[in-house]
């Protein structure tokens, strides 16, 4: 799970290193190749390769309509890249990719659970104040599905 906040300078050539906390996920795998695609509000969405793939398979265009599936596909995999970290952790953020949700200087990724989010910080806020849906009306839902999970009774054990 792909989880935390960060930023990181951009270099000239539009290579930005990747926080190895987001490279690991919580688990005991440094992923290095991911796909990378162009998300939602203005950002742009990695993924590990390999869940990447489980994605796309589970995908149906099919209900966008046929003239929307094949426009959505023709934007879709005409913007998408294959990524291989370099030795020192670092992205090539694609040009095409980086001007078209304006990072220039700076990425701010956003962990999104089983995928991660690039942005330029400037367009993520202003996106977030724009978004008609807060934090709190959404995590409402999240913690009241808390109350509904059966606990782990090992954790509860108490020794006597």
């Amino acid at each position: 799970m792909f989880y935390g906040r960060y930023e990181h300078k951009v270099d000239s050539k539009g290579r930005v290193q990747i926080p190895i906390s987001l490279r690991r996920a919580g688990e005991d795998t440094l992923y290095s190749k991911f796909m990378l695609v162009r998300g939602i509000g203005g950002c742009l969405a990695l993924f590990t390769a390999s869940r990447f793939k489980d994605f796309v398979k589970a995908f149906m265009p099919g209900d966008l309509g046929k003239g929307a599936t094949v426009e959505f596909q023709r934007q879709f995999y005409s913007r998408m890249a294959e990524i291989e970290l370099d030795n020192q952790g670092r992205l090539l953020l694609p040009k095409l990719l980086r001007e078209e949700v304006g990072i220039d200087e700076a990425a701010l990724f956003l962990g999104a659970g089983e995928w991660i989010e690039i942005w330029d910080k400037g367009r993520y806020e202003d996106y977030s104040k724009q978004n008609e849906l807060t934090y709190d009306d959404i995590a409402r839902h999240f913690f009241a599905t808390l109350g509904r999970i059966e606990p782990d009774k090992s954790e509860n054990v108490i020794a006597e």
